[in-house]
């Protein structure tokens, strides 16, 4: 909820211009409340007397701001993407929980459509093992799935079966979790919010040394996987992501090249 300390407030206005719903408005030189709205924290952020408080979220992790514009230097950034990998080789060291709890704020601070913030996080990482023999499960329903929809003899699912036969040999051929330490399921009734969040975590999880792959196979398997997710207290029609996470055995000298940016200009 939206509440305007009155003692603070100057009634400036800013917020009142400020507000997408227009759900401010200037009462006897004070800002006001008309009603319930989506708690975006347009208000609460642009306030320069700190009038403002959003009671139903907590407090933590609010940053001030003396020059925005200058908050990250944007040629470094640029760096920062370009030098990312999708990583399939992991040392076995395990990922601290003070470094999973700084990689998932920049989730949480991530936008979301409506600002509805219903975005879960399941961070597999004591149980794995357990939860890899449940998505095995459901990669090999996948393969059964994918046989009658694109035959037997299409290249996908012939390549999912070697990857399944080459794990059936030898628990250590693992072509499909690459010996991660970790997993991350990230859950959302919006996939646009879930990818957002997702996109979000992978470059700071690769800003504190971590590597990161994104796996659709890991995904369908999972969703195929009744035990898996109630073993994971999800539904799998909320699946929005998931990302290995481990700290990479392997360095990268340059980046890549890709295809020139296809732009419209209008």
């Amino acid at each position: 909820m939206v509440e305007i300390m009155k003692e603070l407030c100057t009634g400036c206005g800013v917020c009142v211009r400020e507000c997408p719903v227009r759900n401010l408005t200037l009462e006897n030189e004070k800002a006001s409340v008309k009603r319930s709205c989506m708690e975006c924290g347009h208000c609460f952020a642009i306030c320069p007397q700190k009038a403002i408080n959003i009671s139903d979220y907590p407090s933590d992790g609010i940053i001030e701001f003396e020059n925005q514009t200058s908050l990250v230097d944007g040629e470094e950034f640029l760096r920062l993407i370009k030098s990312r990998r999708s990583i399939r080789d992991y040392q076995e060291k395990r990922i601290a929980k003070e470094t999973w709890e700084k990689i998932l704020e920049a989730g949480r601070f991530t936008a979301t459509s409506g600002n509805g913030q219903d975005l879960k996080y399941v961070v597999v990482q004591n149980d794995l093992e357990t939860v890899k023999n449940y998505v095995w499960d459901g990669f090999a329903a996948l393969i059964e799935q994918l046989k009658k929809s694109k035959g037997s003899t299409s290249p996908l699912v012939r390549q999912l079966r070697s990857m399944n036969a080459a794990h059936l040999a030898s628990r250590q051929d693992d072509r499909l979790f690459f010996n991660a330490p970790s997993l991350l399921v990230i859950t959302s009734a919006s996939p646009l919010d879930g990818g957002l969040a997702a996109s979000n975590i992978e470059l700071m999880a690769h800003a504190e040394g971590l590597g990161v792959l994104f796996s659709g196979f890991i995904q369908r398997a999972l969703a195929l996987s009744e035990d898996g997710c109630n073993y994971l207290r999800i539904e799998k029609t909320r699946i929005c992501a998931c990302m290995l996470l481990g700290y990479p055995n392997v360095e990268y000298r340059r980046s890549v090249p890709r295809r020139a940016t296809q732009i419209t200009w209008k």
